[in-house]
């Protein structure tokens, strides 16, 4: 049997568990079924023809770290990760003892897990080849390509103005201080929340918080952008470091909803566009102004449509029962 580890998640209006609860969704659909963790694996046992799915970093509490743990290292049956997050390769950085106790920590952790599993979908080949760094073996790595973005009663119908740029996330000042330099032109359309709304700029547009369900149905622009960091000159800081590997699901996002991307050129995404034609690559927000009015309206109508076709795939899982297939696949080989 097909399973996958049931977690509790909390409705919010931001997308926090939203690919989490995506996943499950997905999972579902193809023949996995939940499965819940007691205190006893005796009371719900899985047996060597079993393969179950653990979304990684696992949610637990002190208790339920321990009980997973065990859970992991006596076992039968298969076990594979699906990474959303590995905050040993987002913190990389050290700059005081404290910093250097934390990676450790965290290191080891990720590390003890990885090394247990039978198979791991991280995001994409360069989050696989870190990976690869950190000692695991490559052969029971699959990439996932793009996160999946499940859109209830999606609305196809949307109003497109190439020199209107989206713009949601969490704006905490802490991963998005760019945010407060924006570039006076092009403008700007921002959705999520704790952003500042007071004394804006005149090209920069405050929409409102919405649920990731809801939002993709409010967003009306030209791009979606994908930035991180302390800066609008250039990535910088922690989460510039992390956006080199990862695929942030803001991306998913904007794509989902038809809508072509702007993202940093050194992040990983940078690749996916590329092969994609699905957006934009910059070094600088400073940079957007002159690249759009570069593009014809021909162009722009190609990105329009590979984003639609990339959105289209997006919103049915596709990315994810790809991904699925293949460890599948491994699994009936070993």
């Amino acid at each position: 049997m097909k399973y996958f580890l049931k977690e509790t998640y909390v409705k919010a209006n931001h997308a926090g568990p939203k690919a989490r609860m995506d996943a499950e969704k997905i999972m579902l659909d193809n023949g996995y079924r939940e499965y819940y963790l007691t205190k006893s694996q005796s009371d719900n046992p899985l047996t060597k023809d079993d393969v179950i799915i653990l979304q990684f970093p696992l949610l637990w509490q002190s208790l339920k770290k321990q009980m997973r743990m065990k859970f992991l290292k006596k076992r039968n049956f298969k076990a594979y990760l699906l990474i959303h997050d590995i905050e040993s390769l987002r913190n990389k950085k050290i700059k005081s003892f404290s910093d250097f106790k934390y990676s450790i920590i965290h290191f080891l952790q990720n590390k003890t897990v990885l090394e247990r599993v039978d198979g791991i979908i991280a995001h994409n080949d360069k989050m696989k080849s870190e990976l690869v760094k950190m000692g695991i073996n490559k052969e029971k790595i699959v990439s996932l390509e793009i996160f999946d973005y499940l859109i209830p009663n999606f609305n196809e119908d949307k109003n497109y103005d190439k020199d209107k740029i989206l713009l949601a996330g969490n704006f905490d000042i802490r991963k998005t201080r760019y945010a407060r330099e924006l570039p006076e032109k092009p403008e700007f359309e921002i959705y999520g929340i704790n952003f500042e709304s007071e004394h804006l700029p005149n090209n920069v547009h405050y929409k409102g918080a919405f649920t990731p369900d809801e939002l993709p149905n409010h967003l009306q622009g030209g791009f979606g952008l994908v930035w991180d960091g302390d800066s609008a000159h250039t990535c910088s800081g922690m989460y510039w470091e992390y956006l080199k590997i990862n695929n942030p699901h803001k991306a998913s996002l904007y794509l989902a909803s038809g809508f072509p991307i702007i993202v940093w050129s050194q992040s990983a995404l940078a690749d996916f566009v590329r092969n994609n034609n699905c957006g934009i690559l910059v070094n600088s927000l400073f940079e957007i102004e002159e690249t759009l009015k570069s593009i014809s309206e021909g162009e722009y109508q190609e990105l329009i449509k590979n984003s639609k076709r990339i959105g289209r795939k997006i919103r049915q899982g596709h990315y994810l029962k790809t991904a699925l297939e293949k460890c599948e696949r491994e699994f009936i080989k070993s």
